[in-house]
């Protein structure tokens, strides 16, 4: 699925519940530490050519100015809405895979009532003659062709609904799925904004100590593109 965060997943890995794997959050603290960068390339004055990949994907527009590196994704997303979306979880930075340019968060709780919180900030490099967002756009309409066809997808876990989504930055959508074993339902929605990819996995179930039941397509879905669309907003206002 999307978001090279094929790095560590606060969630299920080849369709089981997995512990936080959170050894990282000792250093949670130094993720405050990270300011935000922004570069002053405005993209609106710079000619582009779309690919045929592009115009197949949803709110396919550029207006926003790019950027050299991310801001911690810790520190990013609203704690209102860490706490709305996870209430009482314990978040963990990754920061395995955290650079200028990637910068990974979680927040994670187990238990009968189980809801798992991840949010990924990728700023794309230009590369090859192409621009940084072009490459951008290049990488989230494949993101969204891999999500949309279920593809790296665990044993059990079954693409149930997909959909392109306006207002969340220049391009985005959200893919859900369900892992019926685990009865967990996730949503992953995946937004573009320049060249930044904002990637947000919102998964979880209920009653997990009987029969279980997964959180539902709207609420995971409506979960993953609240928390994207917070994060598009800060990016916007420091832009």
């Amino acid at each position: 699925m999307s978001g090279r965060r094929r790095a560590v997943r606060p969630a299920r890995r080849r369709g089981r519940l997995v512990a936080a794997a959170c050894a990282a959050v000792s250093v949670v603290g130094v993720s405050g530490a990270v300011a935000w960068f922004t570069v002053g390339r405005d993209h609106a004055h710079q000619p582009r050519s779309r690919d045929a990949s592009a115009e197949s994907s949803p709110m396919s527009t550029g207006q926003g100015s790019e950027r050299d590196a991310v801001p911690s994704a810790c520190d990013t997303l609203s704690k209102s809405v860490a706490d709305e979306l996870a209430p009482g979880a314990d978040r963990s930075a990754t920061v395995a895979t955290q650079s200028d340019e990637h910068s990974e968060c979680a927040w994670s709780r187990y238990g009968s009532r189980t809801r798992q919180l991840s949010v990924e900030l990728r700023a794309i490099a230009a590369g090859g003659g192409t621009s940084a967002t072009d490459a951008a756009i290049r990488t989230f309409s494949d993101e969204w062709r891999a999500d949309r066809d279920g593809k790296d997808l665990a044993d059990g876990v079954k693409v149930r609904d997909s959909r392109g989504v306006s207002g969340v930055g220049e391009q985005a959508y959200v893919v859900y799925t369900v892992e019926a074993g685990a009865a967990i339902g996730e949503a992953v929605a995946n937004a573009r904004l320049a060249n930044v990819l904002i990637t947000v996995h919102y998964s979880g179930g209920d009653h997990l100590n009987a029969a279980g039941s997964p959180l539902s397509s709207k609420s995971a879905g409506d979960g993953a593109l609240e928390a994207a669309r917070d994060i598009v907003s800060k990016l916007e206002s420091h832009s």
